[in-house]
């Protein structure tokens, strides 16, 4: 079973893989830095990032994150986008990212 961390968007985000493999971020500001840390290699880890009613939300993947799509700015649209966690905390995008709008 996938342990699922819902959050609202801060600017800076930190999320902890140990406490989760997908990570549900809900758009209110945008996002200017977002880490992962103690993640697993060869571990799956999925983003969900919803616009909130009005959009236009940004967000930042951090530095370790390799290959990510941007985030649909359409409001109430959801991005979703999966890694494969390499060594070094690594996270590269295992397939192209989806988006889709209510």
């Amino acid at each position: 079973m996938r342990r699922l961390i819902r959050q609202p968007a801060l600017p800076s985000m930190v999320f902890d893989a140990r406490k989760g493999e997908t990570f549900v971020i809900a758009l209110r500001t945008n996002v200017n830095s977002l880490r992962v840390i103690n993640a697993i290699a060869g571990t799956l880890y999925i983003f969900v990032v919803k616009q909130n009613n009005i959009g236009g939300k940004t967000l930042a993947w951090g530095s370790s994150i390799r290959n990510a799509t941007g985030v649909d700015p359409r409001p109430l649209a959801v991005t979703v986008q999966s890694f494969i966690a390499d060594t070094g905390g690594i996270l590269k995008a295992n397939l192209p990212g989806t988006w889709s709008a209510l």
